[in-house]
């Protein structure tokens, strides 16, 4: 086993380490969120977010192994942080750094690692965001870029909540000096006691589009976008009037009247007597941020081809609705729809019309069933659909005969009519099944038996016989 040797700017990168103050905290929820991203893009057991210490490596949050630290001297992540890319090892018994590794022959019995450096502005390497598998594999490249991203993401809340703190103690140590105030990057505010604008810094103006001069003696709902309701904006007045400060994320409304999420950060200023003098805030445009979360999220949520749910998603709302079933006292019906004979429109006409036809089909399906319904793809031609709060297998049998319908009329894609069929399975929970897997499955089962019986045409689990139109 080859130790890894320490970076040429150790103490300094210890140092660096200690500022953000990470080590040995409480957990926190949108690391816990990015390790669970990471393991499930690409599709390992083990993802970590590693910050390599002095002499250990401590995990700031990590999923599918319960641990806390790892020796320093065993840790893959304390040769991650000596390169500039993303260290890679799809068979950790083939590198002579690792064959030996007691994480490796015993513990864990690790074999695939791939970890993507945690780099601060200043270039120094603070630990790795990583993903890990008992299995020797490879990773794709979109898996690895996807990592990446989380890393850069792991970085920028780090580095948000730095600055934040950083602020805050300039602001409350040299009364909010005037070199701070005009350079800062944050956005700054003062308001009286009423929460009437006193002053704003250039960024504020720079990111809602007010002036001071605008502004000065109104109070900051002139930025109100309407998305908060009054209950956190009482739970907001509630923490400043007890504890003198808030901190949260929210929703505001430039002047050009164009929406953006902030982290805002507000803390009270009293005079001698107690009274409150003024509220100083400090916040941060996170809007690209977000965006970039709630594209991880859909990509890892919707099927890429139809925008409908995938199967990750299907399964997250087919057990929420379960439970809203069993919580209520009612049924709830899935249908397993498979196209009949869709491989032959992919072999005579090619993968682009094939394509075209699945998104074609996905549209009709949602058409057919209620808002409140969940359609989702499974994969290839596999759709499925979730139909809650309904009385009786009859309810269920209507909508599969609109949506066979449907589908069986022809398709024009770009000039070409292409005539298709289904064939569905239907399972009711809870008569059928009283969980997600059992459901699925009789679902499936009960969709080939309506293939076996002849195609376009629904077959329940519990018939005897297959329904036709």
């Amino acid at each position: 086993m080859k130790i890894a040797p320490l970076p040429q700017n150790e103490q300094e990168r210890l140092a660096e380490l200690r500022k953000y103050n990470i080590l040995d905290t409480e957990p926190e929820a949108v690391f816990e969120s990015m390790v669970q991203l990471a393991s499930y893009i690409c599709k390992t057991p083990i993802a970590a977010i590693s910050l390599v210490d002095e002499n250990r490596q401590w995990f700031k949050a990590i999923v599918g192994i319960d641990a806390k630290e790892t020796p320093r001297d065993v840790a893959f992540c304390a040769h991650a942080i000596l390169q500039d890319e993303p260290m890679v090892v799809p068979n950790a018994l083939l590198d002579e750094r690792f064959h030996d590794n007691p994480l490796v022959t015993d513990g864990p019995g690790i074999r695939f690692y791939a970890g993507v450096p945690l780099v601060t502005p200043s270039g120094l390497h603070l630990g790795t965001l990583c993903v890990i598998d008992t299995e020797a594999r490879e990773i794709a490249q979109e898996q690895l870029a996807a990592v990446k991203t989380l890393a850069d993401g792991v970085m920028a809340h780090l580095d948000l909540r730095l600055s934040h703190k950083e602020i805050r103690k300039y602001v409350n140590e040299l009364q909010l000096s005037a070199t701070i105030f005009e350079t800062a990057s944050e956005n700054i505010v003062l308001t009286d006691h009423n929460n009437c604008f006193i002053t704003v810094n250039p960024a504020f103006t720079a990111t809602t589009g007010y002036s001071l001069e605008e502004i000065k003696g109104m109070t900051p709902k002139v930025l109100s976008s309407g998305m908060q309701n009054q209950e956190f904006y009482a739970k907001m007045w509630d923490d400043l009037n007890t504890i003198g400060r808030w901190d949260g994320e929210l929703w505001n409304k430039r002047k050009n009247g164009e929406l953006y999420a902030e982290w805002l950060s507000i803390k009270v200023i009293y005079n001698q007597d107690g009274s409150v003098r003024m509220y100083l805030a400090i916040f941060s445009d996170i809007t690209e941020k977000k965006e970039a979360d709630e594209l991880i999220w859909k990509q890892a949520n919707y099927d890429l081809l139809t925008n409908l749910p995938n199967r990750r998603l299907f399964s997250d709302r087919l057990e929420h609705e379960i439970k809203i079933a069993h919580r209520t006292n009612r049924s709830l019906a899935l249908l397993f729809i498979d196209l009949d004979h869709f491989k032959q429109v992919n072999d005579t006409l090619g993968h682009e019309m094939g394509d075209m036809l699945l998104i074609n089909v996905s549209e009709r399906i949602n058409e057919s069933v209620r808002e409140s319904d969940t359609v989702a793809r499974m994969g290839g031609d596999e759709f499925t659909a979730i139909l809650p709060q309904i009385d009786s297998l009859e309810d269920a049998e209507r909508v599969v005969k609109i949506i066979i319908e449907k589908l069986a009329q022809p398709f024009d894609l770009n000039g070409t009519a292409i005539t298709v069929s289904a064939s569905v399975g239907v399972a009711i929970y809870p008569k059928d099944a009283l969980n997600s897997k059992a459901l699925l499955q009789n679902a499936d089962k009960a969709m080939y038996d309506a293939k076996r019986q002849g195609r376009s045409r629904f077959f329940s689990f519990q018939q005897t016989s297959p329904q036709s139109l």
